[in-house]
């Protein structure tokens, strides 16, 4: 068994990486979403990654690394990734990028309340309240309107969940396996479940949708291979917290791409985000 000693700065800067490649990631998956089938998107991201993971380690002379050590545990990433990302695909093409935001990161209160249980990962009553204030702040900046509530905002509920229960999962894999074997195996099982369907649903993109098909790819085989990464190195109560960066990723997007600046309730959300992160940092360097 491969064993992997905590190393939670570092764990810290993976997350806040793959937090920005996931920030791009949404973004092309928003401007894809009125034109291309859900499973379309979701099928050519996965036939991305698999690809690109399985590459990278064939050409680093890694090829040993390619078999999955604990098969159950890469098929249950695999079918609750294929599950999870349909739903928030779904729920992304329904609803506006900052409520969907809003709604998915009630997953890493999820993450840390499971990993307390399964992985008997502990946080300090600090930690908890770190943890609880970064939320505050998410809440704040997004001003989510349950008023509009819809079954498009269950199935982002359902999406966080799952994604709770698969960052768990990865968490106790990377004690056996790669980063790039368990993101490569896991998008083959995307691959095979959907690549029966392409024909019945495809729609065939021109050249810039191609590249943000290409992109979308690309962006997810980085962020979460990184996301890996820092599940490899950190406890996921640590590294939770941090997917609340993506939050500031989108805003920078917001205002340097769309001209749409942050308002007051942007900044007091980010001051407490940062005040969150610096807790839980403070409480990394006593793990």
């Amino acid at each position: 068994m491969r064993v992997v000693k905590d190393r939670p700065l570092l764990g810290i800067a993976y997350a806040n990486a793959a937090m920005f490649a996931y920030a791009i990631h949404d973004s092309s998956i928003k401007a894809l979403s009125t034109g291309y089938p859900v499973m379309q998107s979701q099928f050519t991201r996965a036939l991305m990654i698999g690809a690109g993971a399985m590459l990278i380690l064939w050409l680093a002379g890694k090829a040993s690394l390619i078999r999955p050590r604990r098969p159950g545990l890469i098929a249950f990433r695999g079918f609750s990734g294929l599950v999870g990302f349909g739903l928030y695909f779904l729920g992304l093409a329904h609803l506006s990028l900052v409520d969907t935001y809003a709604l998915f990161l009630t997953g890493p209160l999820m993450i840390a309340v499971l990993g307390s249980l399964f992985l008997k990962e502990r946080l300090s009553i600090r930690g908890w309240f770190a943890l609880i204030l970064g939320f505050i702040g998410v809440l704040i900046l997004l001003r989510p309107g349950f008023g509009g509530f819809s079954v498009w905002g269950i199935a982002i509920l359902g999406a966080a969940a799952i994604y709770a229960l698969s960052m768990v999962a990865t968490r106790e894999m990377t004690r056996t396996d790669s980063s790039l074997t368990i993101v490569g195996w896991a998008a083959m099982v995307s691959i095979v479940v959907l690549a029966p369907i392409q024909p019945f649903i495809w729609v065939t993109p021109d050249t810039t949708d191609l590249l943000l098909m290409i992109g979308l790819g690309v962006t997810a085989l980085l962020a979460q291979t990184l996301t890996t990464q820092a599940y490899s190195h950190a406890p996921t109560g640590i590294v939770a917290p941090f997917d609340y960066v993506a939050l500031i990723y989108i805003s920078l997007i917001s205002w340097l791409v769309f001209d749409q600046p942050p308002e007051w309730h942007t900044a007091i959300g980010a001051i407490l985000l940062v005040t969150s992160g610096m807790m839980i940092l403070r409480e990394a360097r006593k793990v």
